[in-house]
């Protein structure tokens, strides 16, 4: 009965190890859910870039769009800018960035706006944008109703930027 006893206590003391051992082991496995993401700005900037001609002038505009692996490496990522310049990468490693970027010379109303595609599935509501800087309005359709900050503006919470929409339409 002893023998039989140690068997049974020491059964499950591996188990109980084993089992601990796997729970452990899965999870760095749960970690972020891959998700390529897209971001963009519109913004006028005073001042003198260094190491540029001085005749490039006072004020300039730069609109970009920038999509961003998060979690994975993404295979065949497409970075297009509605009726505008489309970029193409086979393999976006996880952590990397690819850009859309234009500045020119003078500060007048202005937009950017595209969006993002790859082989792999991912979320899709943060994979197409559109920013300006007349009025800043953030996707609508953010899980938490408020948009992730960018460098132009500031947040728009989901109420304004539905009452900044209807205003826009109407």
């Amino acid at each position: 009965m002893k023998k039989s006893m140690k068997r049974a206590v020491a059964a499950v003391a591996a188990a109980a190890g084993i089992a601990g051992g796997s729970f452990v082991a899965t999870a760095p496995a749960q970690a972020a859910t891959p998700n390529l993401v897209l971001t963009g700005d519109v913004f006028c900037k005073f001042g003198f870039t260094p190491g540029q001609p001085w005749t490039d002038g006072i004020w300039n505009m730069t609109r970009y769009i920038k999509v961003t692996a998060q979690g994975a490496d993404f295979p065949n990522v497409t970075l297009q800018e509605f009726n505008g310049e489309k970029k193409f990468v086979r393999t976006l490693k996880k952590g990397d960035s690819v850009t859309i970027k234009t500045v020119w010379r003078g500060c007048f109303p202005s937009s950017i706006s595209g969006y993002t595609i790859s082989s792999n599935a991912d979320n899709l509501i943060d994979n197409a944008g559109f920013w300006w800087n007349l009025r800043q309005i953030d996707n609508i359709f953010s899980p938490s109703g408020v948009a992730a900050p960018n460098n132009g503006g500031g947040n728009t919470t989901q109420a304004q930027a539905q009452q900044a929409a209807a205003d826009f339409a109407g």
